[in-house]
């Protein structure tokens, strides 16, 4: 595609042309997905980050400057730093896995109870441990890095490198899953 071509399209993108956004996504995304893929060696990690920087683009369009760059290269930088900055974040995210084992982290608000109390405590617990098990594993993931670990939205954000709105999604509809599951096991 030329640059003459591309330039026009970001432009239009400035202007909040949807269909110019639509044309850039239809001819430049199979290549920058590939180039994504060859960064993050993971084909959902590539999407996400070919998403997320289109979304860049938009939002950026009026930002860029072809005195400064091409747009091609504007284009590509913006996700080649997207996918560096999600590359890391999984990295730090394998380090600090957490384990579905971390329920145990749970234990340490349990008292000394009766038998009986500390009975139920159990059957809950196995019931919290199953139903965040029938979750996708990023939203069960941020579930317990919410509620386990006191994490905020934004913290939340930071690790999967992922705006503040999708994870606050993911908490409400991982909630509303959650309370489904266990509203049938108990």
């Amino acid at each position: 595609m030329k640059d003459d071509d591309l330039i026009n399209l970001i432009a239009r993108c400035a202007l909040r042309d949807q269909h110019a956004l639509k044309q850039l996504y239809d001819r430049l995304s199979p290549w920058l997905n590939a180039v994504a893929f060859r960064i993050l060696k993971s084909a959902e990690l590539s999407n996400d980050v070919l998403q997320e920087a289109f979304v860049q683009i938009w939002n950026n369009a009026a930002s860029y400057r072809q005195d400064k760059s091409r747009p091609l290269t504007w284009i590509c930088s913006i996700l080649r730093y997207r996918a560096l900055d999600r590359l890391e974040l999984e990295r730090k995210h394998q380090d600090k896995r957490v384990v579905d084992d971390d329920l145990h982290a749970l234990d340490k608000h349990l008292t000394k109870d009766s038998l009986e109390e500390t009975i139920h405590k159990d059957q809950v617990k196995s019931h919290i441990h199953t139903c965040l098990q029938s979750l996708n594993n990023r939203i069960a993931d941020c579930i317990k890095l919410a509620y386990l670990y006191g994490y905020t939205r934004d913290e939340i954000a930071k690790h999967f490198a992922i705006p503040p709105n999708t994870i606050k999604s993911w908490l409400r509809r991982g909630g509303e899953k959650l309370k489904e599951c266990l509203e049938t096991r108990i």
